[in-house]
């Protein structure tokens, strides 16, 4: 079994009490003597398992710890701290008392000598050799201590010395060590050296002003034993071309920057200034990884590789992004990759999924089963097309890789939707026979345009952040035209209500009632059917019906155009963010549901010549044409009136130039829609919420009510992830109604979120603030 020091000199003290009961008398005392105080610091932790032990020195009963005098006592148990077992030896500590001090009967200091007689009735704690113990010839004696070879240099005298306390109850750190140094030592006392010696060269000598004066000098000992370099900035290059290297100790140094470069951003200019002209070969090469010029070369060659492809047919340019992605895939790894500087290895790799994918037929697909196809692989398709253009933000690379994406997505995209529109002038029926159902469902969240392919998404997303909340997701069609006008009340509780021989103004139904079903009128019919619309989480109560809309994807779409895709992950948080406040209002189930899909096509989509002259109303995708008008494009009854016929935009073209973003026509993308019902699996017992939060600094004190002890408090840049924590102390459980958290320094100032969580990880209540107060 693993032992450490403090096992072994406690073995070795209850050792010097051993005696033979028929020669001798058992040992009054031991004594310790220990000239240097070496031990000094750790006598507290041996007082817990020895309280027989007690010190010289200053009078301080808790310590057990006072002078000759008060010793006797102790020793004659005449002090209610006498508390040892009645058979235990007193050990008396004596730091700055030698073995010879204690020879010296006639000259000791007056108030040692009640202590000299204790010598002859008692053993003295020594080697064998009758030397006092040091720290050094402890761990090197093989008999009673750790049996470690310790180098002899003062520096390592030293460092032992200071290390002591740090290594005193440690079990595994020497572990197959068979020789100590000051280095070994020096980095237990001082275990933060990889995060100062980035801080210093981020800052230099304010970080080591910084410092207390004996701290400082243990880092500057340990940057040149360890680190092989003196503490000078003008040497920066030199110093940030042994952080790229990586040998030695410098690759804990390099991994700690790669953990959170972000942190650590100026070094990255220092590592650019200190790169070699050659980086070598075989065993002596250096990393290629470290090197920021490297990874951008790598990425212009790439920008390059992928403009290139574009000009091949589809199967050479598959292989071409096969052997890409090999070259490449390496530097999604790299550190670089981290601080957003390889976006196009990035999105190589979603490249190479979607060309893949895309390479479908639908031969003779029926209508189900280009339904079943999308929705079980074909929205795959999709998703690495968002996801490979999401990962570039310049211009260059947005327009390399919307090339990429036309040459392989746009000849699926039109190959499907050509299909679908064939397949629906054949038979309509999943558009013209649409029915209503009567709504049971007491909470409905509308997420505007939230296409088939977002909520397959988003239930994955969910699965792993909320995985606490159950969830069903079945598929309908929109109604059509495939505009919020027309769909939206399609999904709603008043869909009963509209008149199915409504006039079409602009693709607007109006209701049984006569009334245009404005936004005004839609809410009133809610109240009609026992909903009332809500805006603000805040003015949701338990037991009430409600319809609640978020999302802007269709507002972005048609702002942004493509770039809409940087703005999926921030729908995602909102709607985990009202779901979960919607169930911490008591509600145990809700239902998601949207209007219709959209088409996306980096670069455009083509357009089709429709003029307006032969229109009553045109919108992008779909059009009312004016009576006698004549037309070859696709025509279908309305969904609120099938005797007025609505003309639709072929394949994924637009009745209007230079759009990306559009919806409102005939396709799956458009028109396929989920719906999701949401359930929570745990039920609060407790109304628990927190009611007061302070900062003192960077350490917030947080009371609560109704939390049962075992609760957790965290501290997230977003409420639902709690991969955003900034929370750096382990002890955040409740007690009693009250608790802390203390957060990292490079938060204060920012707004957060404070987090109570059940013993489930649920979160049962949550407050906005800014850190630090």
């Amino acid at each position: 079994m693993r032992e450490s020091i403090f096992d072994k000199i406690i073995k070795a003290l209850r050792q010097s009490t051993l005696h033979n009961s028929s020669l001798m008398e058992s040992p009054e005392v031991i004594l310790w003597p220990d000239p240097e105080s070496q031990w000094k610091e750790v006598i507290p932790l041996l007082q817990h398992e020895l309280p027989e032990l007690l010190t010289y020195g200053q009078f301080d009963p808790v310590q057990k710890s006072g002078p000759a005098i008060w010793i006797k006592c102790m020793v004659a148990r005449l002090l209610p701290e006498a508390d040892w077992e009645p058979h235990a030896v007193p050990i008396i500590y004596l730091p700055g008392i030698s073995k010879a001090d204690l020879r010296k009967v006639e000259t000791a200091v007056f108030d040692l000598q009640p202590l000299l007689e204790y010598q002859y009735t008692g053993n003295l704690f020594l080697q064998e050799n009758g030397k006092e113990w040091t720290v050094l010839a402890f761990v090197e004696n093989v008999q009673h201590g750790l049996g470690i070879k310790v180098q002899k240099d003062n520096s390592t005298k030293q460092a032992l010395k200071k290390a002591l306390p740090s290594i005193f109850m440690e079990k595994e750190m020497f572990l197959n060590k068979s020789q100590i140094d000051a280095g070994f030592l020096n980095i237990m006392v001082f275990p933060e050296i990889n995060e100062s010696i980035l801080q210093w060269m981020i800052h230099g000598d304010r970080f080591l002003e910084s410092m207390d004066s004996s701290k400082r000098n243990v880092f500057i000992e340990l940057c040149k034993g360890q680190f092989d370099f003196t503490l000078d900035i003008k040497n920066i290059k030199d110093i940030a071309l042994k952080l790229g290297s990586q040998s030695g100790n410098w690759k804990n140094v390099w991994q700690l920057f790669a953990n959170n470069p972000k942190k650590y951003a100026p070094i990255e200019e220092y590592l650019k200034l200190s790169m070699p002209v050659d980086l070598g070969v075989g065993m002596y090469a250096l990393p290629r990884e470290t090197w920021p010029q490297l990874n951008e070369a790598e990425e212009n060659k790439l920008a390059d590789a992928l403009n290139a492809l574009t000009k091949l047919d589809i199967p050479k340019a598959i292989k071409k992004l096969l052997e890409l992605e090999n070259q490449h895939k390496e530097r999604r790894s790299w550190v670089w990759a981290e601080l957003d500087k390889a976006p196009l290895a990035k999105s190589l790799s979603y490249l190479m999924k979607l060309a893949e994918n895309s390479q479908f037929t639908f031969g003779n697909y029926s209508l189900e089963d280009l339904k079943d196809y999308y929705a079980n692989e074909g929205y795959e398709v999709d998703h690495f097309m968002r996801k490979s253009l999401q990962t570039v933000k310049s211009t260059r690379d947005k327009e390399i890789i919307s090339k990429v994406i036309r040459m392989f997505y746009m000849p699926w995209l039109e190959s499907l939707t050509d299909r679908f529109q064939k397949l629906t002038e054949q038979d309509s029926s999943v558009f013209s026979h649409q029915t209503t159902v009567e709504e049971t469902m007491d909470f409905i969240l509308f997420v505007d345009a939230f296409r088939y392919e977002l909520a397959k998404d988003y239930i994955q997303h969910l699965s792993k952040e909320s995985p606490s909340i159950k969830f069903y997701m079945s598929t309908s069609w929109s109604a059509i035209p495939s505009l919020t006008p027309t769909a939206k009340v399609q999904v709603s509780p008043i869909a009963s209500m509209v008149s199915v021989n409504s006039d079409c103004r602009e693709f607007r139904p109006q209701l049984k009632n006569t009334k245009d079903l404005t936004t005004a009128a839609f809410r009133d019919a809610l109240k009609d059917k026992g909903y009332e619309y809500v805006s603000k989480l805040s003015e949701i109560e338990s037991g009430k019906k409600y319809w609640m809309e978020i999302g802007d994807i269709d507002t972005k779409g048609h702002q942004e155009q493509s770039g809409l895709v940087r703005r999926v992950e921030e729908l995602f948080d909102q709607i985990t963010e009202t779901v979960e406040e919607i169930f911490s209002k008591g509600y145990t189930k809700l239902k998601i549901v949207t209007d219709h899909g959209w088409l996306l096509l980096p670069g455009g989509l083509p357009k089709t010549q429709l003029y307006a002259e032969l229109t009553e109303t045109r919108w992008g995708r779909c059009a009312l044409m004016k009576e006698g008008a004549v037309t070859p494009l696709l025509q279908l009854p309305w969904r609120w009136n099938p005797s007025v016929f609505i003309a639709y935009a072929p394949g994924i073209s637009f009745f209007k130039a230079n759009e990306e973003y559009a919806h409102g026509g005939i396709s799956i993308h458009e028109c396929l829609v989920p719906e999701i019902v949401l359930e929570s699996q745990f039920k609060p017992k407790h109304n628990a919420q927190i009611k007061h939060i302070k900062w003192v600094n960077l350490k917030c004190n947080v009371e609560t009510a109704h939390a049962p002890d075992g609760y957790k408090l965290d501290v997230r840049t977003k409420a639902s992830d709690e991969n955003t924590s900034i929370v750096v102390s382990q002890n955040n459980l409740v007690r009693e109604n009250k608790g802390r958290v203390m957060v990292n320094d490079d938060s204060e100032g920012k707004a957060a979120t404070i987090v109570l969580l059940d013993s489930n990880g649920v979160i049962m209540d949550k407050k906005l603030t800014s850190v630090g107060g």
